[in-house]
């Protein structure tokens, strides 16, 4: 009776993108959890898309014949078939440990109205008629895997169901005579639908869902130099309460691609039920998204007379130096300089219970630009280390961060071209463009983030964030989008 009753596990399959292969799989990036009210949250969804899809079904014509006496054999047809009304009863939603989920439909009622045609040699007889079918019962269990790709697969692997009775009122022109065989005409639609409904619900999974789960898209661009690898990387484990999925959850670059040379820490989530959903999310996403923008030059940084704030007693000026390098500015008088910077390796965060922190090596080197010339004079090469402590949350589906200083810089002097240096000095300048400039560019860029693997109108609430040894675990209530 439905052209697509697999919508019901839909929303899991949206929401999850659950693998439900057996193969080997290296550690994810990512982990989406569906718990038991992620799974009520599903069933909510899919009856009401269920709901939804039935008043645009176009139901299927059925035939027969009967007979009646020495006319002999006599065709019907019904047809224009339309569901008037349906009552979704009784309705459940379930895992199947290490397989997939089942979805079932007891004691349901529709009531369809239609066309009626009968035909015998030229003679033609019509008129309209109401069904109405009571007791309906489907049991649907979808096994759930992944393709080659990365993405989603469902199957059914079990379907079954049950018509507990069907009435039929006739009318139209001599339809008195259909009514004399009016039992006949109810057991054999029971025998249709009960023969019918599995069909469908393999021809609609075919039809409907496995196609549109091959179109689910599994990376994201975030912006010109980066993209972010959501497919799946193995099977999901799925227990009588839980669905935890594993996205590859990799960053590479949009012009090269090139395996990230570490792996993934192990995610090791506790039995925490208390959201619908959960995502762990790996130091390793963030430090392969590292990776990539180092590669691409995107951390390295040209600081310039200009990038100084007006207010700052130092300049990017000799004459500003005099303090530092008092000789600088007799080599260079009336000079601008400019720095260059950019980390020795891509900085890599580190996750431990309650705390994010990196410690990146910066290089600088510090030119003056000649006046008379477009040349650049190197003057000297700085080393700077630091620990920086990262605040990451999640803001409209994407995850965001934002850094502040652990400690100061601290200078080394690696090469100079002019004699006294004072690097004490020198790194308390340096501390004060790190605070009011340097972090305040990289939080902006911080604050764009990238976004979390949703269904389409679903968005995030009630978040709960906690870091843990390796990965970040937010917990979020789920709600659609209103229109």
């Amino acid at each position: 009776m439905m052209a697509r009753p697999s919508c019901v596990v839909l929303a899991l399959l949206l929401l999850a993108e659950v693998s439900g292969s057996a193969e080997g799989a290296s550690n994810p990036g990512f982990v989406a959890r569906i718990t038991r009210k992620g799974l009520e949250y599903a069933h909510r969804y899919g009856i009401a898309t269920l709901k939804k899809e039935l008043s645009t079904v176009n139901l299927p014509d059925f035939s027969g014949s009967f007979k009646v006496g020495w006319i002999k054999s006599v065709s019907y047809e019904f047809y224009r078939l339309k569901i008037h009304r349906f009552e979704l009863r009784n309705s459940d939603l379930r895992l199947r440990p290490t397989q997939g989920i089942t979805a079932s439909l007891t004691n349901n009622y529709v009531s369809v109205s239609g066309n009626w045609k009968v035909k015998k040699a030229f003679i033609t007889l019509d008129g309209t008629f109401d069904v109405r079918v009571d007791g309906i019962s489907i049991s649907v269990s979808l096994n759930l895997g992944k393709d080659q790709s990365g993405r989603p697969t469902a199957s059914v692997a079990h379907c079954s169901n049950s018509i507990g009775h069907v009435s039929v009122d006739i009318s139209g022109s001599l339809s008195w005579i259909l009514n004399l065989f009016h039992k006949r005409i109810e057991n054999n639609f029971k025998n249709i639908l009960e023969q019918k409904i599995c069909e469908m619900v393999r021809k609609s999974t075919a039809s409907h869902l496995e196609p549109y789960l091959r179109t689910l898209p599994v990376i994201a661009m975030i912006d010109q130099v980066a993209g972010i690898d959501y497919s799946l990387v193995g099977a999901p484990q799925v227990t009588s309460q839980v669905i935890d999925t594993p996205f590859k959850g990799e960053f590479f670059g949009r012009n090269w691609r090139s395996p990230a040379p570490f792996d993934a820490p192990p995610i090791r989530l506790s039995e925490k039920q208390d959201h619908p959903v959960y995502f762990a999310v790996s130091e390793y996403v963030f430090n392969t998204a590292s990776r990539v923008y180092h590669q691409a030059g995107r951390m390295n940084f040209t600081i310039q007379n200009q990038h100084i704030p007006q207010d700052s007693p130092i300049r990017l000026h000799t004459n500003s130096f005099r303090a530092i390098i008092p000789q600088l500015a007799r080599l260079y008088p009336n000079t601008e300089l400019e720095l260059e910077t950019s980390p020795e390796s891509a900085p890599f965060l580190m996750f431990t219970a309650g705390n994010v922190t990196l410690s990146p090596v910066i290089d600088i080197q510090a030119f003056a630009l000649l006046p008379t010339s477009s040349e650049r004079k190197l003057l000297f090469e700085l080393r700077v280390t630091t620990n920086i402590s990262a605040t990451i949350n999640v803001s409209s589906g994407r995850i965001v961060g934002s850094v502040t200083t652990g400690s100061k810089l601290k200078l080394e002097l690696k090469h100079s071209n002019v004699r006294y240096f004072n690097v004490d000095l020198m790194e308390a300048i340096l501390n004060y463009y790190a605070l009011h400039t340097l972090y305040p560019s990289l939080n902006a860029k911080l604050e764009e983030g990238f976004p979390l693997p949703l269904p389409r109108d679903t968005y995030l609430n009630s978040l709960e964030l906690h870091v843990h040894k390796n990965f970040l675990l937010l917990g979020a209530n789920l709600e659609e989008a209103e229109h």
